[in-house]
């Protein structure tokens, strides 16, 4: 399947989403009232990078995947035992965002993705364009009329990369694209036309950035599958393309019926001075960002850093920002929303003179998505077992990670994950030892249980909360199963 964002919605929200409680066919594990879901098992393993010590696919990796599930959730008991309180303020509001996030998605799901059904006939007709590989040349213009005169001596037969190093200088970028792969619905419209013919040019198209593109096919490959296996997979991934572009369609047309005749106006001045501040942090966060994939394991990098709030002397928190709908938004407001949905900019890639304007889009983005939300808990979907055991999950994730964090501090001799495990081991058995009887597995589940070797950190685009799942509990490295007991 080549969608991850829509992978993790199928993991997220399939099969008998509309009961209140957790179906007893999804359940892998109980640890004590503590639920591992099959959903659950796959996703720690594959949507993160496993360390090496698990990371093939035979049956003692599996054991140890397992163990090393139940160990989390152990530790997590055993912090509620030691602790009282365990959330914060700020994490308080990271699991409320990481739930409206999911409702929100459970929510397209459930409404728009799962009731689309593409004829038969429409997947056949992208059979042969699904299989295709496209060569292409591409150049940016300033200016459609310069385009045009491209076009012209195109048609005069004038060579592609001669017209570039003209203009530009050098060849013109070669690009290859695929059916599959992620580009402007213009792009993919353009690129992948029935009529479209090798030496083709394509446009001008005005991107994002106000220029104007045009794009030469050059030529193309075609890799049709043989077996019948890659055949049908073939049919399922074009269906689910399919289906995606037709329900994002819809659903987009809803959100636009949503927030039509909804008003925000910005205080000039203060926005301005508010976008400055704002600015220095976000392209001081790059750095930060990227770490975020070299965590250790006792870190909760999203908690701490993903989120913006001003706190300068320049302005004070009760200025008003902007009204919403007639409303006024103060900058004290403002930081309370962001807690909970941090900004997400529609340009990933952007100039500082570019910051301003991509501001007032993410704070008018966080407004359609309040209003979405309001309308996911009016239609229950905070109520939906998936979305229940999606925020508990990244709870006991935190308990747990809080646990390891005090044992690591009172040991000086770790060094490294060696010392770690050997360190863990034995607590671990310990505890498997002490919470046996609470310890349920589903074997018949777990045997059926396929994983991949490859190495994969998913992440989706467009949202506050990128990051699917928790990085991988590295907390013990046994394979035996000797505890607790099993039910189908």
């Amino acid at each position: 399947m080549r969608f991850t964002y829509f992978l993790f919605i199928l993991f997220l929200f399939l099969s008998c989403a509309k009961k209140p409680s957790v179906p007893e066919e999804v359940i892998l594990a109980r640890v004590g009232e503590k639920l591992i879901t099959i959903q659950d098992f796959i996703r720690r393993s594959e949507y993160t990078i496993r360390p090496d010590y698990c990371r093939q696919d035979n049956y003692i990796h599996k054991k140890i995947v397992l163990n090393s599930l139940i160990a989390e959730k152990l530790t997590s008991l055993e912090f509620e035992k030691q602790n009282s309180k365990f959330q914060s303020e700020d994490s308080e509001k990271y699991f409320k965002g990481r739930r409206e996030q999911a409702m929100r998605q459970m929510l397209y799901f459930d409404e728009y993705f799962s009731k689309v059904n593409i004829p038969p006939d429409k997947v056949q007709s992208n059979l042969k364009l699904a299989s295709r590989r496209v060569n292409l040349q591409f150049l940016n213009l300033p200016d459609e009329s310069i385009a045009k005169k491209v076009q012209e001596l195109d048609r005069q037969g004038v060579p592609f990369d001669s017209i570039h190093s003209v203009i530009w200088g050098g060849k013109a970028p070669n690009k290859e694209i695929g059916w599959f792969d992620r580009e402007q619905e213009y792009i993919h419209k353009a690129v992948f036309a029935t009529n479209v013919k090798k030496g083709d040019l394509l446009g001008p198209f005005l991107t994002d950035e106000n220029t104007h593109v045009l794009l030469k096919i050059n030529s193309w490959t075609e890799s049709v599958p043989i077996t019948s296996s890659d055949q049908n997979l073939l049919w399922k991934d074009i269906d689910e393309k399919l289906t995606e572009n037709k329900a994002k369609k819809e659903y987009l047309s809803w959100v636009e019926e949503l927030m039509s005749n909804k008003k925000i106006n910005f205080n000039s001045e203060i926005f301005y001075k508010y976008a400055e501040h704002a600015a220095d942090y976000f392209f001081k966060m790059d750095s930060a960002k990227k770490q975020m994939f070299n965590q250790v394991l006792w870190d909760d990098p999203e908690i701490d850093n993903n989120s913006f709030s001003y706190k300068e002397n320049k302005l004070s928190e009760d200025e008003i920002i902007f009204d919403y709908e007639g409303s006024p938004w103060s900058i004290k407001k403002l930081n309370q929303q962001l807690q909970s949905h941090p900004y997400v900019f529609r340009k990933r890639k952007m100039k500082r003179n570019e910051f301003p304007e991509q501001l007032r889009y993410a704070i008018a983005d966080l407004m359609r998505d309040m209003e979405i939300t309001k309308t996911s808990y009016n239609k229950g979907y905070n109520n939906r077992w998936n979305v229940k055991a999606y925020e508990e999950m990244w709870k006991d994730v935190h308990k747990s990670k809080t646990y390891l964090s005090l044992l690591r501090k009172k040991s000086k001799e770790i060094e490294n994950q060696d010392a770690w495990l050997n360190f863990m081991n034995p607590k671990i058995d310990s505890l498997q030892e002490r919470y046996s009887d609470k310890i349920q597995i589903n074997m018949d589940a777990f045997e059926k249980i396929k994983l991949t070797q490859t190495d994969m950190m998913v992440i989706q685009r467009g949202v506050p909360y990128p990051i699917i799942v928790p990085s991988f509990p590295i907390i013990t490295s046994d394979n035996k199963l000797n505890y607790g007991k099993t039910f189908n």
